[in-house]
């Protein structure tokens, strides 16, 4: 009886160990603290001339990337600059959906505009300076249950963790947003 018991109670507490090591390795990103969490990123890419294919690591997708006739490019694809603002634009809707279901917020539609101002003497005329944006605007119009206050904190913390936001602002890039509350 005392076997079985010991066979019975070791079974447990084998399969609670193969449980929670499953679940470790199942468990979804966001449940971890959070100076333990990484996003991997990595992509890879290989072109000729001005057009590039780029691939992102274990992921089935593809997107290629051109540059302006103006400067020496076909125009066949989007350059790494409009994917640039792309980037911004697309991460502010994605943080934006974390912040409103951190804070219980509905969101709808999202129309959003970037603009930016991109000087070409260093890139283009090889000049001695910085080719950093010298101006980027972001104009954000999104649907929400928030009232003035709440999306006024909304904005506030996404622009706060949105890692691209971040990345234009600290660049020391002139950056300016405006984002309008739309009634769902």
């Amino acid at each position: 009886m005392f076997q079985a018991r010991l066979n019975s109670t070791s079974r447990a507490l084998i399969n609670s160990q193969r449980s929670s090591k499953l679940s470790l390795n199942l468990r979804r990103f966001s449940v971890s603290p959070s100076h333990l969490q990484r996003l991997p990123v990595q992509i890879s890419g290989q072109g000729s001339g001005t057009i590039q294919t780029i691939s992102v690591k274990d992921k089935p997708y593809t997107f290629s990337t051109d540059t302006y006739k103006v400067i020496g490019g076909q125009d066949s694809h989007p350059s790494p600059v409009a994917y640039a603002l792309a980037s911004l634009s697309s991460c502010n809707q994605v943080t934006g959906a974390l912040v409103a279901k951190d804070h219980g917020l509905t969101l709808g539609k999202w129309r959003v505009l970037v603009e930016g101002q991109l000087p070409t003497a260093v890139l283009v005329g090889g000049e001695q300076g910085n080719p950093n944006w010298e101006s980027v605007d972001l104009e954000v119009n999104v649907q929400t249950s928030a009232d003035d206050a709440a999306f006024e904190h909304f904005v506030a913390e996404v622009e706060r963790r949105c890692p691209i936001t971040q990345l234009f602002k600290r660049s020391g890039v002139a950056y300016k947003s405006k984002w309008i509350n739309e009634p769902l």
